[in-house]
């Protein structure tokens, strides 16, 4: 029988396997998952999108943020949106409202959050796009170790939790616990 792999070693082969990617191969992974964002946002008329700075090779929404940032959807759409972003409060994750992604700090992990004097957002009815290194069958997701996520979801329940993957990062075997969170939908994008 196949030795599954402990969460450790996975995280160490489904990394080295998304730093491998090049930056074409990120940039064009990245623009098929916002136009799945695109169609979602535009079935509503008003929307709490909850999104991620991309580290390292980690899919990459920045030019969604820059069209939302800049109206787009509001002049075009009529859609209001609100973008909020994670930092990470001492042992927990907290969302703030973003309105320019030239008011962010980076912080400790190396992560563009934004500061502490912006407004915060408690999570409910949002859209949440999650960052992730693998997911199981049942769509429950292998993150970096911290339990930031699956904490503050465990809390906030009443929200629609995104997975956004590579194709090589789905249905990966490992063992979940209960605090291992499953996203409520799946944004996939091919590779090589």
């Amino acid at each position: 029988m196949e030795r599954i792999m402990d969460k450790a070693e996975l995280r160490k082969y489904l990394l080295e396997k998304r730093n491998s990617l090049s930056r074409e191969e990120v940039l064009s992974a990245s623009e098929s998952i916002i136009r799945e964002i695109d169609a979602l946002i535009k079935k509503n008329k008003s929307i709490v999108l909850l999104g991620f700075m991309p580290l390292g090779n980690e899919i990459d929404l920045r030019a969604l943020y820059k069209k939302i940032l800049a109206g787009y959807y509001k002049e075009n759409f009529d859609i209001d949106i609100i973008l909020g972003l994670p930092r990470v409060c001492g042992k927990e994750m907290r969302f703030f409202k973003i309105d320019s992604l030239d008011n962010l700090e980076k912080s400790k992990f190396g992560i563009m959050e934004p500061r502490l004097n912006s407004e915060e957002i408690i999570a409910k009815n949002a859209h949440v796009m999650v960052p992730l290194i693998g997911l199981d069958k049942d769509k429950r997701r292998l993150g970096f170790g911290g339990g930031f996520y699956d904490k503050y979801f465990g809390k906030h329940k009443d929200n629609k939790l995104y997975g956004l993957v590579y194709d090589f990062q789905m249905n990966i075997d490992f063992e979940v616990n209960e605090y291992d969170i499953a996203m409520d939908h799946i944004f996939m994008a091919k590779v090589g």
